[in-house]
């Protein structure tokens, strides 16, 4: 039995938004993946976000050289995503349908905390915790509460 409170009610709006068992959406909040499984399950995630800058107009071999180079980038902020995953889960509730876009998201939390994000950290961050979501170039929506991120601004 969850004794924290508000633990339980994150685990509550978990399961809402995810359509799982509480059993399964209390599991997956006590064992976070860690980046390197996020990156495995998403290919093309890096510091810049999903694929990399400009990607139609450069030629293949530049493209993989460049999502090589900003996942390299990624990995060296593994303590920062890490941070932001902490703080995602205990400022912003999940919900079901994606709506929030990483870019924007990253600048409310920016201003609140004050430190400077690369988009991919927080989308990392959002992954690792488990937010629903949905890509959109470079950027990814996630479901998080609205009222939540409106009380950040």
């Amino acid at each position: 039995m969850t004794q924290n409170h508000r633990q339980k009610l994150w685990i509550r709006a978990f399961q809402a938004a995810t359509g799982t068992t509480y059993l399964n959406a209390r599991r997956r909040q006590l064992y976070w993946p860690t980046l390197a499984e996020v990156m495995e399950e998403h290919p093309k995630l890096g510091a810049f976000g999903i694929g990399v800058f400009d990607s139609p107009r450069l030629p293949a071999p530049q493209r993989r050289a460049e999502l090589a180079v900003e996942r390299e980038r990624l990995r060296r902020h593994e303590d920062l995503v890490v941070e932001t995953a902490l703080w995602l889960r205990d400022h912003i509730t999940p919900i079901k349908t994606p709506t929030a876009g990483s870019y924007g998201v990253k600048h409310t939390i920016e201003r609140a905390t004050g430190v400077y994000l690369p988009n991919g950290v927080l989308i990392a961050a959002a992954f690792i915790v488990g937010y629903p979501f949905r890509y959109d170039q470079p950027n990814v929506l996630f479901g998080m509460s609205r009222r939540d991120l409106n009380l950040l601004r």
